[in-house]
């Protein structure tokens, strides 16, 4: 009986990793001028949907290339009425470094406004990687 007990346990817990991926984090978003050369040297810009990673998400340029699938949820707390637009792919292709960064991705002009209006300069979002 112990030896099924376990693979039951261990079944629940594979399911519950896999699930675990499929969940977007929450964090905050402004928008940026990509430049060239980034800080992602191998990765070729793929359009106009990119993105700048913050400290936190840069594992040392692990992360250059990764798509993520952003959706805008409001503003921060400033009480300022919009409608979020829905979410945008983006890839990244660069670093947001701190202390300057202070979100945690900054999206190409053209992502940030396909899912927000312009008007704003920072939101708050969930991002997945896709």
């Amino acid at each position: 009986m112990e030896g099924m007990e376990t693979r039951v346990l261990m079944a629940v817990c594979i399911l519950l990793g896999l699930v675990s991926v499929g969940v977007a984090a929450p964090g905050s978003a402004t928008f940026y001028k990509p430049h060239q050369p980034s800080d992602c040297h191998r990765v070729k810009e793929p359009g106009p949907m990119v993105a700048a990673a913050s400290d936190s998400l840069w594992s040392n340029g692990a992360i250059c290339g990764k798509k993520f699938n952003v959706t805008c949820l409001g503003p921060p707390s400033t009480g300022e009425k919009f409608p979020c637009k829905g979410s945008v792919i983006v890839t990244v292709v660069d670093r947001c470094a701190s202390p300057r960064c202070e979100t945690t991705l900054e999206l190409s002009r053209p992502a940030f406004n396909k899912i927000v209006n312009p008007k704003l300069v920072k939101i708050i979002i969930d991002y997945k990687m896709v």
